[in-house]
């Protein structure tokens, strides 16, 4: 397990903790930041994750805990699908709205905490008024993408 003060795998220079300023992720609609994103890192900078166990954690942490915490429509239909208010089951409409962000404080473990922005065009039900993305289906597939793409934006390779 890499920690603060042994080698970097690839220049042998010491790892050292950091803090990232800003990683962003896109895969459309979603748009994911991670701001002060802990990590080992040597001066060449070559970046690893805090834990070989973080990222992983992050994606279930994201998925299981603050996915939850946006208001969603359901998808109906296998073949023609269409989103329907997860509140009244009134049809949504299909153009997306403005786009809302949700934001999150996490820590890892020992690690400083960071910072998460989830950004997602949101839809209003015509019938309750209710704010809410299309689909939590369409998010949680979005997600481990915008995550993955929000690494690589920061340099951060994978241990070994």
């Amino acid at each position: 397990m890499m920690q603060a003060g042994t080698p970097c795998p690839l220049c042998e220079a010491p790892l050292a903790s950091q803090q990232l300023p800003e990683g962003t992720g896109d895969e459309a609609p979603m748009r994911l930041v991670l701001r002060g994103l802990p990590v080992l890192a040597c001066p060449a900078p070559h970046r690893y994750f805090a834990s070989k166990g973080f990222p992983i954690w992050l994606l279930n942490t994201l998925s299981e805990e603050e996915l939850g915490k946006i208001p969603v429509g359901t998808e109906k239909g296998l073949l023609f699908k269409k989103f329907v208010c997860g509140g009244c089951a009134a049809a949504l409409p299909d153009a997306a709205g403005d786009p809302r962000t949700f934001s999150a404080r996490l820590a890892y473990q020992e690690t400083p905490a960071f910072s998460v922005d989830i950004m997602l065009p949101m839809v209003r039900c015509a019938s309750c008024g209710m704010e809410q993305a299309r689909s939590g289906a369409e998010i949680a597939k979005l997600l481990p993408a915008a995550l993955v793409h929000a690494f690589k934006s920061m340099g951060i390779k994978a241990p070994g």
